[in-house]
């Protein structure tokens, strides 16, 4: 493990592995939230950790980590809509894959997408899972949706459309 070094201001140094300082922070788009529980489409993400194990989440267990809500457009959203959901980041840490160099995501369409640690590190990825307080459809790109706020798509360069994906079913690491 790497470590570095702080110094505090009596000058003793302390130890400290970065993965304790070096976590990836939400982006400001991002706001706090807690979520009522709601009755969601029938849909499940599978997540295969570092150890291949599965571990399959429906959009109320999702739900169960830390949540967030974000109002941005997106490509196929001219209006602004409210994305509630959690962090992508946050749910590969929960499995050991926050250390990998990129994970795959596969939709219900068989669609697939990379992910570079790059891209969720910047702490802009969410996996949405209701919209404008209502449980995300099919119909409107759900029901467990990749959504990231549209001034970060515009401007970040390892963010792209081909991580906006929906009808999201499983992820398991590219490595």
């Amino acid at each position: 493990m790497k470590y570095f070094l702080l110094t505090a201001a009596l000058g003793a140094a302390f130890a400290l592995p970065i993965s304790a300082v070096a976590q990836a922070v939400p982006n400001p788009a991002f706001q706090p939230v807690e979520l009522t529980p709601i009755a969601h489409s029938d849909a499940t993400l599978t997540i295969v950790d570092s150890g291949g194990v599965e571990h399959v989440y429906g959009p109320t267990e999702l739900e169960g980590l830390p949540t967030y809500a974000l109002r941005t457009t997106t490509p196929w959203r001219e209006e602004p809509a409210l994305f509630e959901g959690v962090l992508l980041v946050d749910l590969l840490a929960r499995h050991g894959l926050d250390q990998v160099e990129g994970v795959f995501v596969l939709a219900e369409n068989d669609y697939v997408s990379e992910i570079g640690r790059a891209a969720w590190e910047t702490g802009a990825i969410m996996i949405a899972t209701r919209v404008d307080g209502r449980p995300h459809s099919r119909r409107a790109r759900g029901p467990i949706q990749f959504v990231v706020p549209m001034q970060v798509l515009e401007s970040e360069e390892a963010i792209t459309t081909q991580h906006l994906v929906w009808m999201a079913a499983r992820i398991r690491s590219a490595d």
